[in-house]
Protein backbone atom coordinates (compact mmCIF):
# COMPACT_ATOMS: atom_id res chain seq x y z
CA UNK A 1 0.00 0.00 0.00
CA UNK A 2 2.97 2.30 -0.47
CA UNK A 3 3.48 5.01 -3.08
CA UNK A 4 3.79 4.02 -6.72
CA UNK A 5 6.57 4.93 -9.12
CA UNK A 6 5.92 7.99 -11.26
CA UNK A 7 6.47 6.43 -14.68
CA UNK A 8 4.99 2.98 -14.28
CA UNK A 9 3.82 0.75 -11.43
CA UNK A 10 1.54 -2.19 -10.91
CA UNK A 11 -1.66 -0.15 -10.99
CA UNK A 12 -0.59 1.86 -14.05
CA UNK A 13 1.03 -0.91 -16.12
CA UNK A 14 -2.09 -1.73 -18.13
CA UNK A 15 -2.69 1.95 -18.89
CA UNK A 16 0.87 2.65 -20.08
CA UNK A 17 0.96 -0.50 -22.18
CA UNK A 18 -2.22 0.56 -23.98
CA UNK A 19 -1.92 4.36 -23.89
CA UNK A 20 1.68 5.53 -24.29
CA UNK A 21 0.66 9.19 -24.29
CA UNK A 22 -0.94 9.11 -20.84
CA UNK A 23 2.36 9.59 -18.99
CA UNK A 24 3.29 12.90 -20.64
CA UNK A 25 -0.29 14.14 -20.41
CA UNK A 26 -0.29 13.49 -16.66
CA UNK A 27 3.04 15.31 -16.31
CA UNK A 28 1.64 18.41 -18.00
CA UNK A 29 -1.23 18.78 -15.56
CA UNK A 30 -0.96 20.41 -12.11
CA UNK A 31 -0.16 17.99 -9.32
CA UNK A 32 -3.40 16.77 -7.77
CA UNK A 33 -3.39 15.64 -4.17
CA UNK A 34 -4.68 12.12 -3.77
CA UNK A 35 -7.50 12.12 -1.24
CA UNK A 36 -7.88 8.98 0.82
CA UNK A 37 -11.43 7.80 0.30
CA UNK A 38 -13.27 5.66 2.80
CA UNK A 39 -12.85 2.71 0.43
CA UNK A 40 -9.07 3.19 0.28
CA UNK A 41 -8.79 3.54 4.06
CA UNK A 42 -10.87 0.40 4.55
CA UNK A 43 -8.64 -1.52 2.15
CA UNK A 44 -5.48 -0.31 3.89
CA UNK A 45 -6.80 -1.49 7.24
CA UNK A 46 -7.79 -4.93 5.93
CA UNK A 47 -4.38 -5.34 4.25
CA UNK A 48 -2.79 -4.60 7.63
CA UNK A 49 -4.93 -7.29 9.30
CA UNK A 50 -3.88 -9.91 6.75
CA UNK A 51 -0.23 -8.89 7.13
CA UNK A 52 -0.48 -9.31 10.91
CA UNK A 53 -1.99 -12.76 10.51
CA UNK A 54 0.84 -13.90 8.28
CA UNK A 55 3.37 -12.71 10.90
CA UNK A 56 2.05 -15.37 13.29
CA UNK A 57 2.91 -18.09 10.77
CA UNK A 58 6.29 -16.99 9.44
CA UNK A 59 7.67 -20.53 9.91
CA UNK A 60 4.91 -22.11 7.85
CA UNK A 61 1.19 -21.86 7.27
CA UNK A 62 -1.22 -24.23 9.05
CA UNK A 63 -2.48 -27.19 7.03
CA UNK A 64 -6.05 -25.83 7.13
CA UNK A 65 -7.69 -22.44 7.66
CA UNK A 66 -9.13 -22.97 11.17
CA UNK A 67 -6.04 -21.84 13.18
CA UNK A 68 -5.77 -18.65 11.13
CA UNK A 69 -9.50 -18.01 11.60
CA UNK A 70 -9.04 -18.36 15.37
CA UNK A 71 -6.05 -16.01 15.32
CA UNK A 72 -8.09 -13.44 13.40
CA UNK A 73 -10.83 -13.62 16.03
CA UNK A 74 -8.24 -12.94 18.75
CA UNK A 75 -7.38 -9.66 16.98
CA UNK A 76 -10.89 -8.27 17.59
CA UNK A 77 -10.73 -4.79 19.09
CA UNK A 78 -7.19 -4.04 17.91
CA UNK A 79 -6.73 -0.91 15.83
CA UNK A 80 -5.37 -1.31 12.30
CA UNK A 81 -4.46 1.95 10.59
CA UNK A 82 -7.47 4.12 11.36
CA UNK A 83 -10.07 1.66 12.69
CA UNK A 84 -10.84 -0.94 15.28
CA UNK A 85 -11.27 -4.47 13.96
CA UNK A 86 -14.90 -5.59 14.36
CA UNK A 87 -16.83 -8.80 13.78
CA UNK A 88 -18.30 -7.21 10.66
CA UNK A 89 -14.79 -6.73 9.27
CA UNK A 90 -14.05 -10.39 9.97
CA UNK A 91 -17.28 -11.64 8.39
CA UNK A 92 -17.15 -9.43 5.31
CA UNK A 93 -13.44 -9.38 4.54
CA UNK A 94 -11.01 -11.35 6.68
CA UNK A 95 -12.72 -14.74 7.00
CA UNK A 96 -13.58 -14.88 3.26
CA UNK A 97 -10.02 -13.80 2.41
CA UNK A 98 -8.60 -16.63 4.55
CA UNK A 99 -10.99 -19.12 2.91
CA UNK A 100 -9.91 -17.90 -0.52
CA UNK A 101 -6.23 -18.07 0.40
CA UNK A 102 -6.49 -21.72 1.41
CA UNK A 103 -8.61 -22.61 -1.61
CA UNK A 104 -5.94 -21.16 -3.90
CA UNK A 105 -3.05 -22.85 -2.07
CA UNK A 106 -4.86 -26.19 -2.27
CA UNK A 107 -5.26 -25.70 -6.05
CA UNK A 108 -1.47 -25.74 -6.29
CA UNK A 109 -0.78 -28.64 -3.95
CA UNK A 110 -0.54 -26.90 -0.56
CA UNK A 111 2.55 -26.88 1.62
CA UNK A 112 3.15 -23.15 1.20
CA UNK A 113 5.09 -20.82 3.46
CA UNK A 114 5.06 -17.04 3.45
CA UNK A 115 8.11 -15.60 1.72
CA UNK A 116 7.15 -12.04 2.49
CA UNK A 117 4.39 -9.45 2.78
CA UNK A 118 4.47 -5.85 1.52
CA UNK A 119 7.71 -6.46 -0.38
CA UNK A 120 9.15 -3.54 -2.33
CA UNK A 121 10.19 -4.87 -5.73
CA UNK A 122 12.01 -3.29 -8.70
CA UNK A 123 11.07 -3.83 -12.32
CA UNK A 124 14.03 -4.80 -14.55
CA UNK A 125 15.59 -2.40 -17.09
CA UNK A 126 13.24 0.50 -16.29
CA UNK A 127 14.90 3.04 -13.95
CA UNK A 128 12.62 4.16 -11.15
CA UNK A 129 10.02 1.45 -11.78
CA UNK A 130 9.05 -0.30 -8.57
CA UNK A 131 6.02 -1.62 -6.72
CA UNK A 132 4.86 -3.39 -3.58
CA UNK A 133 3.59 -6.97 -3.53
CA UNK A 134 0.87 -7.93 -1.05
CA UNK A 135 1.90 -11.54 -0.41
CA UNK A 136 4.43 -13.95 -1.88
CA UNK A 137 4.19 -17.66 -1.04
CA UNK A 138 6.47 -20.55 -1.93
CA UNK A 139 6.12 -24.33 -1.84
CA UNK A 140 8.21 -27.18 -3.18
CA UNK A 141 6.49 -26.87 -6.57
CA UNK A 142 5.22 -23.28 -6.91
CA UNK A 143 5.81 -19.62 -6.20
CA UNK A 144 2.45 -17.92 -5.74
CA UNK A 145 1.86 -14.16 -5.81
CA UNK A 146 -1.33 -12.96 -4.09
CA UNK A 147 -2.91 -9.53 -4.54
CA UNK A 148 -5.71 -8.44 -2.17
CA UNK A 149 -8.58 -6.27 -3.36
CA UNK A 150 -10.91 -5.29 -0.52
CA UNK A 151 -13.17 -3.04 -2.59
CA UNK A 152 -16.83 -3.94 -3.07
CA UNK A 153 -17.23 -2.17 -6.40
CA UNK A 154 -15.32 -3.17 -9.53
CA UNK A 155 -14.46 -6.90 -9.69
CA UNK A 156 -10.85 -7.69 -10.57
CA UNK A 157 -9.76 -10.96 -12.17
CA UNK A 158 -6.43 -12.73 -12.56
CA UNK A 159 -7.15 -13.20 -16.28
CA UNK A 160 -9.32 -11.48 -18.87
CA UNK A 161 -10.75 -12.87 -22.09
CA UNK A 162 -9.92 -10.70 -25.09
CA UNK A 163 -10.69 -11.04 -28.78
CA UNK A 164 -7.31 -12.68 -29.38
CA UNK A 165 -7.42 -14.98 -26.34
CA UNK A 166 -6.98 -14.92 -22.58
CA UNK A 167 -4.47 -12.53 -21.03
CA UNK A 168 -3.10 -12.28 -17.49
CA UNK A 169 -3.86 -9.20 -15.40
CA UNK A 170 -1.06 -6.69 -16.15
CA UNK A 171 -0.77 -5.61 -12.52
CA UNK A 172 -0.09 -9.19 -11.41
CA UNK A 173 2.43 -9.70 -14.21
CA UNK A 174 4.18 -6.47 -13.24
CA UNK A 175 4.53 -7.53 -9.58
CA UNK A 176 5.61 -11.07 -10.47
CA UNK A 177 8.21 -9.86 -12.99
CA UNK A 178 9.56 -7.35 -10.47
CA UNK A 179 9.65 -9.94 -7.67
CA UNK A 180 11.60 -12.37 -9.87
CA UNK A 181 14.10 -9.62 -10.65
CA UNK A 182 14.43 -8.44 -7.02
CA UNK A 183 14.47 -11.82 -5.25
CA UNK A 184 15.77 -14.37 -7.79
CA UNK A 185 16.71 -16.81 -5.03
CA UNK A 186 13.02 -17.60 -4.43
CA UNK A 187 12.41 -18.59 -8.03
CA UNK A 188 14.97 -21.34 -8.37
CA UNK A 189 14.49 -25.13 -8.37
CA UNK A 190 12.23 -24.88 -11.43
CA UNK A 191 9.23 -23.87 -9.35
CA UNK A 192 6.15 -23.09 -11.40
CA UNK A 193 4.68 -19.58 -11.26
CA UNK A 194 1.14 -18.61 -10.31
CA UNK A 195 -0.71 -15.39 -9.54
CA UNK A 196 -4.04 -14.78 -7.82
CA UNK A 197 -6.47 -12.05 -6.83
CA UNK A 198 -8.46 -12.29 -3.58
CA UNK A 199 -11.46 -9.97 -3.49
CA UNK A 200 -13.75 -11.09 -0.64
CA UNK A 201 -16.44 -8.41 -0.97
CA UNK A 202 -17.60 -9.30 -4.49
CA UNK A 203 -19.44 -12.37 -5.79
CA UNK A 204 -16.35 -14.13 -7.16
CA UNK A 205 -14.03 -14.16 -4.14
CA UNK A 206 -10.84 -15.17 -5.92
CA UNK A 207 -9.30 -16.06 -9.26
CA UNK A 208 -5.89 -17.45 -10.19
CA UNK A 209 -3.77 -18.74 -13.04
CA UNK A 210 -0.40 -20.26 -13.73
CA UNK A 211 2.07 -18.08 -15.61
CA UNK A 212 4.59 -19.47 -18.10
CA UNK A 213 8.11 -18.01 -17.90
CA UNK A 214 7.79 -16.92 -21.54
CA UNK A 215 4.88 -14.66 -20.53
CA UNK A 216 7.16 -12.93 -18.02
CA UNK A 217 9.87 -12.45 -20.66
CA UNK A 218 7.43 -11.03 -23.23
CA UNK A 219 5.73 -8.81 -20.65
CA UNK A 220 9.07 -7.31 -19.60
CA UNK A 221 9.86 -6.59 -23.24
CA UNK A 222 6.44 -5.02 -23.80
CA UNK A 223 6.88 -2.77 -20.75
CA UNK A 224 10.34 -1.64 -21.91
CA UNK A 225 8.94 -0.80 -25.35
CA UNK A 226 5.93 1.03 -23.87
CA UNK A 227 8.16 3.10 -21.58
CA UNK A 228 10.41 4.04 -24.50
CA UNK A 229 7.39 5.26 -26.46
CA UNK A 230 5.90 7.00 -23.41
CA UNK A 231 8.98 9.19 -22.91
CA UNK A 232 9.53 9.68 -26.63
CA UNK A 233 8.13 12.27 -29.02
CA UNK A 234 4.36 12.54 -29.63
CA UNK A 235 3.31 9.30 -27.90
CA UNK A 236 -0.13 8.09 -28.91
CA UNK A 237 -3.20 8.46 -26.71
CA UNK A 238 -5.66 5.59 -26.71
CA UNK A 239 -8.98 5.42 -24.92
CA UNK A 240 -10.20 2.24 -23.19
CA UNK A 241 -10.98 0.50 -19.92
CA UNK A 242 -7.46 1.31 -18.69
CA UNK A 243 -8.50 4.98 -18.41
CA UNK A 244 -10.61 4.34 -15.31
CA UNK A 245 -8.12 5.67 -12.73
CA UNK A 246 -6.04 7.94 -14.98
CA UNK A 247 -5.64 11.37 -13.38
CA UNK A 248 -5.33 12.99 -16.84
CA UNK A 249 -8.67 11.64 -18.01
CA UNK A 250 -10.58 14.94 -17.42
CA UNK A 251 -8.30 16.76 -19.90
CA UNK A 252 -7.62 13.91 -22.32
CA UNK A 253 -8.61 14.70 -25.94
CA UNK A 254 -9.91 11.16 -26.34
CA UNK A 255 -12.47 11.87 -23.59
CA UNK A 256 -13.14 15.57 -24.16
CA UNK A 257 -13.98 14.94 -27.82
CA UNK A 258 -17.33 13.15 -27.39
CA UNK A 259 -18.79 15.77 -25.06
CA UNK A 260 -17.92 18.56 -27.53
CA UNK A 261 -19.32 16.59 -30.44
CA UNK A 262 -22.50 15.75 -28.58
CA UNK A 263 -23.01 19.43 -27.80
CA UNK A 264 -22.85 20.25 -31.52
CA UNK A 265 -25.87 18.07 -32.19
CA UNK A 266 -27.78 18.83 -28.98
CA UNK A 267 -29.96 21.33 -30.87
CA UNK A 268 -31.41 18.69 -33.20
CA UNK A 269 -35.15 18.57 -32.57
CA UNK A 270 -37.36 15.53 -32.31
CA UNK A 271 -38.51 15.39 -35.93
CA UNK A 272 -42.24 14.52 -36.36
CA UNK A 273 -42.98 11.08 -37.77
CA UNK A 274 -44.42 12.36 -41.03
CA UNK A 275 -41.24 14.33 -41.82
CA UNK A 276 -38.87 11.38 -41.86
CA UNK A 277 -39.09 7.62 -42.07
CA UNK A 278 -39.08 5.51 -38.88
CA UNK A 279 -35.85 3.81 -39.94
CA UNK A 280 -34.06 7.12 -40.44
CA UNK A 281 -35.08 8.45 -37.06
CA UNK A 282 -34.18 5.12 -35.41
CA UNK A 283 -30.70 5.31 -36.92
CA UNK A 284 -30.32 8.84 -35.59
CA UNK A 285 -31.37 7.81 -32.05
CA UNK A 286 -29.00 4.84 -32.13
CA UNK A 287 -26.01 6.98 -33.13
CA UNK A 288 -26.87 9.73 -30.65
CA UNK A 289 -27.32 7.21 -27.80
CA UNK A 290 -23.97 5.62 -28.56
CA UNK A 291 -22.20 8.98 -28.35
CA UNK A 292 -24.12 9.97 -25.22
CA UNK A 293 -23.17 6.67 -23.58
CA UNK A 294 -19.51 7.53 -24.12
CA UNK A 295 -20.02 10.80 -22.24
CA UNK A 296 -21.59 9.32 -19.08
CA UNK A 297 -18.38 8.03 -17.53
CA UNK A 298 -16.53 11.22 -18.49
CA UNK A 299 -19.07 13.38 -16.63
CA UNK A 300 -18.53 11.35 -13.44
CA UNK A 301 -14.75 11.71 -13.90
CA UNK A 302 -15.08 15.50 -14.23
CA UNK A 303 -17.19 15.74 -11.07
CA UNK A 304 -14.77 13.64 -9.02
CA UNK A 305 -11.72 15.53 -10.30
CA UNK A 306 -13.29 18.95 -9.66
CA UNK A 307 -14.35 17.90 -6.16
CA UNK A 308 -10.80 16.83 -5.26
CA UNK A 309 -9.36 19.98 -6.84
CA UNK A 310 -11.58 22.39 -4.87
CA UNK A 311 -11.22 20.29 -1.71
CA UNK A 312 -7.43 20.77 -2.01
CA UNK A 313 -7.91 24.56 -1.85
CA UNK A 314 -7.92 25.30 -5.57
CA UNK A 315 -10.48 27.25 -7.59
CA UNK A 316 -12.97 26.02 -10.18
CA UNK A 317 -14.85 29.16 -11.35
CA UNK A 318 -18.59 28.82 -10.97
CA UNK A 319 -18.37 25.88 -8.56
CA UNK A 320 -17.96 25.53 -4.81
CA UNK A 321 -18.19 22.91 -2.09
CA UNK A 322 -21.22 22.72 0.14
CA UNK A 323 -22.26 20.30 2.89
CA UNK A 324 -23.64 17.09 1.45
CA UNK A 325 -27.34 16.74 2.18
CA UNK A 326 -28.14 13.77 4.37
CA UNK A 327 -31.37 12.25 5.63
CA UNK A 328 -32.37 12.76 9.23
CA UNK A 329 -31.85 9.83 11.60
CA UNK A 330 -33.24 8.80 14.95
CA UNK A 331 -30.89 9.25 17.92
CA UNK A 332 -28.94 6.14 18.91
CA UNK A 333 -31.05 5.49 22.02
CA UNK A 334 -34.03 3.70 20.46
CA UNK A 335 -35.65 3.11 23.84
CA UNK A 336 -35.72 6.84 24.56
CA UNK A 337 -37.32 7.48 21.18
CA UNK A 338 -39.95 4.80 21.84
CA UNK A 339 -40.72 6.09 25.36
CA UNK A 340 -41.18 9.67 24.25
CA UNK A 341 -43.28 8.74 21.21
CA UNK A 342 -45.40 6.46 23.40
CA UNK A 343 -45.94 9.35 25.83
CA UNK A 344 -47.20 11.41 22.89
CA UNK A 345 -49.89 8.80 22.16
CA UNK A 346 -48.22 6.82 19.37
CA UNK A 347 -49.41 3.22 18.92
CA UNK A 348 -46.91 0.34 19.03
CA UNK A 349 -47.03 -0.18 15.25
CA UNK A 350 -46.52 3.57 14.76
CA UNK A 351 -43.17 3.27 16.54
CA UNK A 352 -41.72 -0.11 15.60
CA UNK A 353 -41.50 -2.13 12.42
CA UNK A 354 -40.59 -5.77 12.00
CA UNK A 355 -39.49 -6.99 8.56
CA UNK A 356 -37.43 -9.70 6.93
CA UNK A 357 -33.75 -9.14 6.31
CA UNK A 358 -32.43 -8.37 2.81
CA UNK A 359 -31.40 -11.16 0.45
CA UNK A 360 -27.76 -10.17 0.87
CA UNK A 361 -27.84 -10.74 4.64
CA UNK A 362 -29.77 -14.03 4.43
CA UNK A 363 -27.56 -15.37 1.61
CA UNK A 364 -24.45 -14.77 3.76
CA UNK A 365 -26.10 -16.52 6.70
CA UNK A 366 -27.06 -19.47 4.50
CA UNK A 367 -23.50 -19.81 3.28
CA UNK A 368 -22.17 -19.65 6.84
CA UNK A 369 -24.66 -22.36 7.94
CA UNK A 370 -24.05 -24.50 4.87
CA UNK A 371 -27.72 -24.56 3.90
CA UNK A 372 -29.76 -23.51 0.85
CA UNK A 373 -32.71 -21.13 1.06
CA UNK A 374 -35.73 -22.93 -0.51
CA UNK A 375 -36.65 -21.51 -3.91
CA UNK A 376 -40.34 -21.27 -3.00
CA UNK A 377 -39.59 -18.63 -0.38
CA UNK A 378 -38.44 -16.13 -3.01
CA UNK A 379 -39.85 -15.14 -6.37
CA UNK A 380 -39.19 -12.68 -9.16
CA UNK A 381 -42.14 -10.28 -9.55
CA UNK A 382 -43.50 -9.72 -13.05
CA UNK A 383 -42.93 -6.26 -14.42
CA UNK A 384 -45.25 -4.25 -16.62
CA UNK A 385 -42.67 -1.47 -16.95
CA UNK A 386 -39.91 -1.23 -19.54
CA UNK A 387 -36.47 0.32 -19.69
CA UNK A 388 -33.99 0.92 -22.48
CA UNK A 389 -31.08 -1.53 -22.68
CA UNK A 390 -28.47 -2.46 -25.23
CA UNK A 391 -29.42 -5.26 -27.60
CA UNK A 392 -26.39 -7.50 -27.19
CA UNK A 393 -27.49 -9.66 -30.13
CA UNK A 394 -27.86 -6.68 -32.44
CA UNK A 395 -25.23 -4.25 -31.23
CA UNK A 396 -21.77 -3.87 -32.69
CA UNK A 397 -19.22 -2.10 -30.52
CA UNK A 398 -18.01 0.99 -32.36
CA UNK A 399 -15.48 3.67 -31.59
CA UNK A 400 -16.11 7.38 -31.12
CA UNK A 401 -15.26 8.44 -34.67
CA UNK A 402 -17.56 5.83 -36.17
CA UNK A 403 -20.34 6.88 -33.81
CA UNK A 404 -19.79 10.52 -34.78
CA UNK A 405 -19.86 9.68 -38.50
CA UNK A 406 -23.12 7.76 -38.01
CA UNK A 407 -24.60 10.68 -36.10
CA UNK A 408 -23.54 13.20 -38.75
CA UNK A 409 -25.08 11.05 -41.48
CA UNK A 410 -28.30 10.66 -39.52
CA UNK A 411 -28.55 14.39 -38.77
CA UNK A 412 -27.89 15.22 -42.43
CA UNK A 413 -30.60 12.79 -43.47
CA UNK A 414 -33.09 14.26 -41.01
CA UNK A 415 -32.34 17.84 -41.97
CA UNK A 416 -32.71 17.07 -45.67
CA UNK A 417 -36.36 16.17 -45.22
CA UNK A 418 -38.99 18.75 -45.99
CA UNK A 419 -41.65 19.53 -43.36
Amino acid sequence: MSAHSTLIGGSSAERLLNCHGSYQLIQRLPVQEESSSEFALYGTAMHAVMDRLLEFYSDGLPADHEPMMDTAFELLGEVFCDRELTEQHLDESIYPAIDALYAIMNEYGGGFRSVGTELRVRFPNVPGAFGTTDLLLASASHVLLIDYKFGAGVPVAATYTMSDGEIVNAQLLYYLTAAMHTFPQWFKKKRKLAVAVIQPRVDVKFSHTEVHPDEIKHFAQDVEAAVEKAIGRDPQLNRGSWCRWCSAKPACPKWVGPIKELAVFAHVRDVPGEVTTPDEFGDFLSAALTLADMVKDYIKTLEDSAHRWVESGNNVPGWRLEPKKKLRKWIDDENQVARELDALGFREDDIWQHKLQTFGVTDKAAKRLGVKIPDHLRYLPESTETQLARDSGNHTKIDRLTALAMLEASVAQLNSRKG
